[in-house]
């Protein structure tokens, strides 16, 4: 009111007064406070190794927060330089983010390593290295068996809560399925960036598979499959441990990469339960995962023969690869109607 003058004077008389409130305006964004007026410093609190100071409006007088920070933040702190810092509340808890900046080097180059993210197979990886075929340690698998038990587990855990409709303690378990989902994603994503290095990372991003895959198209039992899988939050947390450890990592779309062959380039195949691939023009049995990790990957060299393969990496010449003359097709479709042989044939690829 002191510096108030002229109509945003005459406005600030008109307002009607305001009890306190305790629950705070929930669409209110927190202010990220810089390294001008903000802080995080070594305290001589026993209670706290450090703390957060904030400037306030008053000359030479700072807010404190005694803060209760992990190994993992310390070591941060020390290493890197504040940006800035923001006050967080949170399930009636106060949390501190801090922004912090530091460099990393890049690491050269020597190969592509193409990533297919699945939804039965969680993630299928193969290293590529030109001019060089492919050999059994190229290729790798995480499985994600231990996530799906957990969340079954709660799954079954929250059914019983429901149906005993005890509601309390389904309160407190709301978002822990979410952390679990999250947490074990976040372990897969510094698996694969702590095995990536001097490789550029290529992780397949499925774009629009849940948007084509509507209601009436007649994959009912894919749909279900689609809407718990969390792709874009898998390829955001290796983006981001990639950049901590200086790989970098693309996202090219994935489309049509499963049903290119890898040896010679071509559409004519087909998909033989989940993890076989079978192309008709050059006889190549191949599993199906590393078949679209290949084409993936193969788009990032130098020598481009169809959209989804090269040159120098889509080689039948390696470990993988699987040609079976003994049980040459009779039809485009040999396997109609015959089990035994199809099951045969997919327990010898494995």
């Amino acid at each position: 009111m002191r510096k108030a003058k002229g109509k945003w004077r005459k406005k600030l008389l008109k307002r009607q007064p305001q009890k306190p409130f305790s629950k705070g305006n929930g669409r209110k964004v927190p202010i990220w406070f810089d390294y001008r007026i903000g802080a995080v410093e070594k305290s001589r609190i026993k209670l706290s190794p450090i703390v957060a100071r904030v400037s306030t409006f008053r000359k030479g007088v700072k807010l404190t927060v005694p803060l209760n920070p992990a190994k993992y933040h310390l070591d941060l702190l020390s290493e890197c330089k504040l940006k800035s810092l923001q006050i967080v509340k949170r399930d009636g808890r106060y949390f501190v983010y801090v922004k912090v900046e530091y460099e990393i080097p890049d690491q050269p180059i020597y190969a592509v390593r193409g990533i297919d993210i699945g939804v039965k197979r969680s993630v299928a990886s193969v290293t590529i290295r030109p001019n060089q075929p492919l050999r059994s340690g190229d290729f790798s698998v995480i499985r994600d068996g231990l996530k799906r038990d957990r969340l079954n587990r709660l799954n079954r855990r929250v059914a019983k809560l429901r149906q005993a409709q005890k509601w309390e303690p389904l309160k407190r378990i709301r978002h822990k399925r979410k952390y679990v989902a999250e947490y074990f994603d976040r372990l897969s994503a510094r698996a694969i960036a702590d095995s990536s290095k001097n490789c550029l990372l290529a992780v397949g991003y499925p774009k629009d598979i849940k948007y084509e895959n509507h209601r009436g198209n007649e994959k009912a039992s894919l749909r279900r499959l689609l809407a718990n899988w969390s792709y874009g939050r898998m390829i955001r947390y290796i983006q981001e441990e990639c950049i901590e450890r200086g790989i970098p990592a693309e996202t090219p779309k994935e489309k049509w990469s499963s049903v290119i062959c890898n040896r010679c380039g071509s559409r004519n195949t087909e998909r033989i339960g989940q993890s076989l691939f079978h192309c008709w023009n050059c006889e190549l049995w191949y599993n199906a995962d590393f078949n679209a990790a290949i084409n993936i990957g193969s788009r990032f060299l130098a020598k481009p023969l169809t959209r989804g393969a090269t040159v120098d990496l889509a080689q039948a010449g390696d470990e993988q690869a699987r040609e079976i003359v003994a049980c040459k097709p009779r039809s485009p479709h040999p396997f109609k109607g015959e089990s035994q042989s199809r099951e045969g044939i997919a327990n010898s690829f494995v």
